[in-house]
């Protein structure tokens, strides 16, 4: 059997939330994500843009906001077939980049630059940047289990203004962060000399 027809048979075998999962971990030219907490919440974010996707899943509020079962399982079974490596970070294979490749090719380009966008926006944040940005943007319901909850409360100033200065969010959805109104955020970054675009 060729390396070809290997990969195909792989593929035939996966299903929809272990394809996802390579498409997230060949995102952003193969870098490895940061650990499963962060796994777990670019895939819950890919999914509240691709509707095939999200009744698939059966996210629900734990110790640190939305946690899918399914996506945990998924990646156990994508470990155990030798296309992930599991060390801290979360990385495919050699043998999970040649599936990741053909997967790619197959995806529609709104699917690529969807979960292109999620990785770009998630992969390199802190640990508390990560949860303030699933916590603070999406209903309160994700958060109510969580053990972090109070502490990032009282940080949310501070952490809406580190997402905002790395790119990562408009301005008026760090104010939505910081829980202040959108002048007075203004005001804020201003006296902390942080540039604000012209148009405010």
């Amino acid at each position: 059997m060729s390396v070809l027809d290997s990969v195909e048979e792989i593929l035939s075998k996966m299903d929809p939330i272990q394809l996802y999962i390579i498409l997230i971990l060949g995102a952003k030219n193969l870098e490895p994500v940061k650990g499963r907490i962060w796994l777990q919440k670019e895939f819950f974010l890919v999914a509240q843009h691709i509707d095939k996707i999200r009744g698939l899943l059966d996210y629900e509020p734990y110790l640190l906001g939305p946690w899918s079962e399914s996506v945990d399982v998924a990646l156990e079974q994508l470990q155990a077939s030798g296309l992930v490596k599991i060390n801290g970070k979360i990385k495919l294979t050699k043998l999970g980049e040649k599936v990741y490749s053909i997967i790619r090719r197959k995806a529609s380009k709104e699917t690529i630059k969807i979960v292109e966008q999620v990785k770009e926006d998630l992969n390199d944040l802190s640990e508390e940047e990560l949860l303030a940005y699933v916590y603070f943007l999406f209903p309160d319901e994700w958060s109510k289990e969580s053990i972090k909850a109070r502490e990032l409360e009282r940080k949310r100033i501070q952490l809406a203004i580190e997402l905002y200065k790395k790119g990562k969010i408009s301005l008026g959805k760090a104010a939505e962060i910081a829980n202040m109104k959108l002048h007075s955020f203004i005001k804020l970054l201003k006296e902390r000399g942080i540039e604000i675009p012209l148009e405010y």
